[in-house]
């Protein structure tokens, strides 16, 4: 079986996490570190749009030179980024906001590049018909995924919390396994692997109980950079950034060439990131301003920014609320193809 590529553990393909080559732009060279950013993010194919700028030479048209690596590591990831050894990463926005991350620690998000539409989820027993039915039921998954996030989100709504339920800690590689077992009633997983334990369970009824495409947005990849860089070279991340949404706008028009160019980098078979992708939505740079403060208002990211405070909060992952200025800062964004290429 062929599992999604993870985003807070390690995966195939995992490169060291400081070993900033293993993506550079042939042929760039630029005229100062300012042109340069280092970016390591999680092995998830996600942020494909990366490698297809790459690729297609968007960022070289801008005289950019991007240098990546992947690690799904954040206790590698964040002290690079404070150190300066890296000037960016990219992951969800509730991952992001997790411990030990706090108001003074580094890092602004100007972006966002996908969205779950479906990719990660909760399987669950016959007899489990609602996200109500969980309550003093044994639901097994990673207190960090985005399955257990969706759970936590569903039971609040309803006046609950993740504390009604009794967790069972798993590694998300087990969860077909683990949901063999009777006394599991739910298990959170992720695509392609979710679909697997629907289709190949020996357990009569087993069904999607709830996906993220159940509530679109709130599995929202964002780019994270080093704050003291932004605010030194505001237009270093838009030459980046302008980069990324070119190549979703190849996405857009050509999926199975923007396939061709990005799977080779995750090691895997087109057709199963094309499977995979089914369960990811991309979003524009249009989409993106929408979800970024702006002139207009605080953006459509703020109510998701707000449900983590929540969320982690009662996963245990957040000390207290975090403050969604600046950490969340959209004006690079603004005007970001006003006289370039697109």
């Amino acid at each position: 079986m062929h599992h999604r590529p993870a985003r807070g553990r390690a995966a195939k393909g995992l490169l060291a996490p400081l070993a900033l080559a293993v993506a550079t732009v042939a042929g760039t060279a630029p005229a100062s570190a300012d042109d340069e950013i280092r970016c390591i993010f999680p092995f998830w194919f996600g942020f494909a749009p990366v490698f297809v700028a790459q690729e297609e030479g968007y960022f070289e048209n801008e005289g950019l030179e991007v240098s990546t690596a992947f690690d799904n590591d954040r206790a590698n990831v964040l002290p690079a980024m404070a150190s300066g050894s890296i000037d960016c990463t990219m992951r969800t926005i509730g991952e992001s906001m997790s411990r030990p991350r706090s108001n003074d620690t580094t890092g602004t998000v100007i972006g966002t590049i996908d969205i779950s539409v479906g990719a990660d989820g909760v399987v669950a027993a016959g007899d489990i018909e609602t996200v109500e039915d969980l309550i003093g039921k044994t639901f097994a998954g990673e207190i960090n995924h985005p399955g257990t996030t969706l759970v936590q989100f569903a039971l609040s709504e309803m006046g609950k919390s993740i504390d009604d339920v009794d967790i069972r800690l798993i590694a998300t590689d087990d969860s077909a396994a683990v949901f063999e077992d009777s006394s599991v009633a739910a298990v959170a997983t992720w695509e392609p692997m979710m679909s697997s334990i629907v289709r190949g369970s020996s357990r009569e009824g087993a069904h999607l109980l709830l996906t993220s495409a159940d509530y679109e947005g709130l599995i929202t990849d964002v780019i994270i950079v080093r704050t003291e860089d932004l605010q030194e070279n505001p237009e270093k991340y838009a030459k980046f950034l302008r980069g990324i949404y070119r190549a979703i706008d190849l996405y857009m028009e050509d999926p199975d060439r923007f396939i061709a160019i990005s799977a080779p980098f995750f090691d895997t078979p087109d057709a199963e990131m094309k499977e995979a992708l089914e369960g990811v939505k991309y979003t524009s740079y249009e989409e993106s301003v929408e979800y970024l403060p702006s002139a207009d208002g605080e953006g459509k990211l703020k109510s998701v920014f707000d449900s983590f405070n929540e969320i982690n909060v009662a996963l245990d992952l957040q000390d207290g609320p975090l403050d969604y200025s600046p950490y969340v800062d959209g004006s690079v964004l603004d005007g970001l193809f006003d006289g370039h290429e697109r």
